[in-house]
């Protein structure tokens, strides 16, 4: 069944990855499901961010992994998008689990490169478990060796492989992992691909998708296949 995924939180209406944006997404039934990044800090805690620097969607500068948690939560991540938000934390991801508690599905991408965050698996795991949502979490990841590495925390929660451009051996690379799905996006999605995916019963996720005419190509090869929108509302419209 299609999914419509709100992209870093509803990022059309309020601050990417924030909990404002969070909220938003929750609070609106036609979003099914929220896709948020996580990254590690320098003292191990899962943070909530985009970028592997604050500098875009904060007023601080540097990479998240040389930041502690507390030096991020005292950055501003609101004011760049409207001073609405002035004074928006970076959250951490344990606040996200607790506001979202089971009512949408997240997607939790993994923000994982060649091994950058030691633990990033581990302690997102734990966390999710902890809060009792290991049927409520699915991870993500560009980072073929991250998502093998879940597994050794836990066979419960689904992940899903992020992909760039039409790549070769799709359905390998999908199985080699175990994943459930993979993600890409939505230009390169084509009517071979759809069919190859569904044979195999691998789900279907694209981004971004923000305009109309997007969403009614891609649905036109799969009206299954879950759109992950910073713009909700233009597609339900």
């Amino acid at each position: 069944m299609r999914k419509l995924i709100a992209h870093r939180g509803w990022s059309g209406k309020a601050p990417e990855n924030t909990l404002s944006a969070v909220k938003l997404a929750l609070e609106e039934p036609k979003i099914d499901c929220i896709e948020i990044d996580v990254h590690l800090t320098k003292d191990g805690v899962p943070v909530v961010i985009h970028d592997y620097q604050v500098d875009r969607t904060t007023n601080g500068s540097g990479f998240v992994k040389d930041m502690t948690a507390e030096e991020i939560k005292a950055l501003d991540a609101g004011s760049w998008f409207d001073f609405e938000f002035a004074g928006e934390q970076v959250p951490l991801l344990e606040e996200v689990l607790v506001l979202a508690g089971g009512k949408k599905k997240l997607l939790i991408e993994l923000k994982q490169m060649a091994g950058m965050y030691e633990g990033l698996e581990e302690k997102v795991i734990g966390l999710i478990q902890q809060y009792g949502l290991e049927a409520h979490c699915d991870l993500i990841s560009f980072d073929h060796k991250s998502l093998q590495t879940c597994m050794k925390y836990s066979t419960k929660v689904n992940r899903t492989l992020v992909m760039l451009g039409s790549p070769v051996l799709l359905i390998d690379q999908v199985n080699e992992i175990g994943a459930t799905a993979v993600s890409m996006n939505h230009l390169y999605v084509d009517q071979e691909m759809v069919t190859s995916l569904n044979n195999n019963g691998i789900d279907i996720v694209v981004w971004t998708v923000d305009q109309k005419s997007e969403a009614e190509r891609v649905l036109g090869l799969d009206g299954a296949i879950s759109l992950t929108t910073n713009h909700p509302e233009r597609l339900w419209a």
